[in-house]
């Protein structure tokens, strides 16, 4: 597991290569197999969904890849109703 620190100033760390790296090089290392984490350096909170989602949207072009009417239903979904919460079983499955 590769661990990449997110400083607040939007700057990613590699801490097995020391050094720093952007969204694209993320993208290459989960290309050729690797898992990689994503903490905040000043929080220690986990952002790995949140820069996952991004590498999606900004390099994958993941736009493409979402019609609009799946990405209605992955918002519609946020809440705590049962519905919701069926829905969004469904969607991780």
């Amino acid at each position: 597991m590769i661990t990449i620190k997110k400083y607040a100033n939007r700057r990613l760390y590699d801490t097995s290569r020391s050094s720093y790296v952007n969204l694209d090089d993320l993208a290459a290392l989960i290309r050729a197999g690797h898992d990689l984490e994503v903490i905040d350096v000043k929080t220690e909170e986990d952002l790995t969904q949140e820069v996952l989602m991004q590498i999606v949207l900004e390099v994958m072009k993941g736009t493409e890849f979402f019609p609009a009417g799946m990405l209605r239903r992955i918002i519609r979904s946020s809440g705590d109703g049962p519905a919701e919460l069926l829905v969004r079983k469904q969607l991780v499955t």
